[in-house]
């Protein structure tokens, strides 16, 4: 069954006579003719009780007319969606915790104030997660670390940001020695700074008297301005705590890597909604 069918079909209904109709649609009237009966084959009905020439919709027709009329509206409605200069749709983005609290925030502002018709859902997870996710067709787009090398995969980078290491205050200069006697706050193995933590670890001969796998910042800069232990933490979140600077000690570390934040998004995925969120996000600068 295809739409032109009921707007044949409901053509006649509406001018009364097949000719009325044709001369409405600019066809000629054995077109409608033919496209009825197929209609009628189709479903398994008549729609038309013919008399002397006239057309008298049949029961079965006025309910056919009715969700047709649905239909045809329903599709008009549908083409107007992308008629105009507007986003439109559902955009689902998946993002590191650091991007949405320290990087997105007034840029996601901006965004819904230029594109308000787009539906946008954002969800919080670990690299891991975030790739995976994007991989199952559950997310169009992540902020992750990066970049990416994947066969399937395309990325950008959205921001700069690298992991420093905070200690309390009183240890202006740590040695290994006296790291291997702190606690170190770290998040879960799904997330990829556990993984450059525990390679620098590994790395510096440091053994900390405990990993303790505590996610949130917040805790972990109250228990470091107690003298209680350490952490390495993105640079957006030592900026952020910037007003409690007395309490800790924040330092470079040369052999813990960069950790810039990428959009990443399948290679097979075209879609206006994605190159849009990326320019006006990134239009504010890295």
């Amino acid at each position: 069954m295809k739409l032109s069918q009921l707007g044949f079909f409901c053509a006649v209904v509406d001018h009364g006579t097949i000719a009325a109709a044709a001369a409405s649609l600019h066809c000629v009237p054995s077109n409608i003719t033919a496209r009825l009966r197929e209609l009628e084959i189709q479903l398994g009905v008549v729609l038309f009780n013919r008399e002397n020439n006239r057309l008298l919709v049949t029961p079965e027709g006025r309910l056919v007319y009715r969700k047709a009329k649905q239909l045809i509206d329903l599709a008009a409605e549908t083409r107007s969606l992308f008629s105009n200069d507007s986003m439109q749709g559902v955009l689902r983005v998946g993002a590191l915790d650091v991007a949405l609290a320290n990087h997105l925030p007034e840029r996601l502002v901006r965004y819904r104030l230029e594109a308000p018709g787009v539906e946008l859902h954002i969800r919080p997870e670990h690299s891991l997660f975030l790739e995976r996710l994007l991989m199952d067709g559950e997310l169009d787009l992540i902020l992750t670390d990066g970049p990416i090398q994947h066969p399937l995969l395309d990325s950008r980078l959205a921001f700069r940001e690298r992991l420093i290491r905070v200690v309390p205050k009183a240890l202006s200069s740590p040695t290994p020695q006296d790291l291997s006697g702190l606690e170190l706050y770290v998040f879960g193995r799904t997330c990829h700074y556990r993984q450059q933590v525990d390679n620098w670890l590994e790395s510096s001969g440091i053994q900390p008297r405990a990993i303790l796998e505590i996610e949130s910042y917040p805790s972990i800069f109250a228990c470091i301005a107690q003298g209680i232990g350490f952490a390495c933490i993105p640079e957006s979140y030592v900026d952020r705590f910037a007003s409690q600077a007395h309490t800790f000690q924040a330092d470079q570390v040369p052999s813990l890597d960069s950790s810039d934040i990428y959009f990443v998004w399948r290679k097979n995925q075209q879609s206006t909604l994605i190159r849009n969120f990326i320019e006006v996000i990134d239009s504010q600068g890295v």
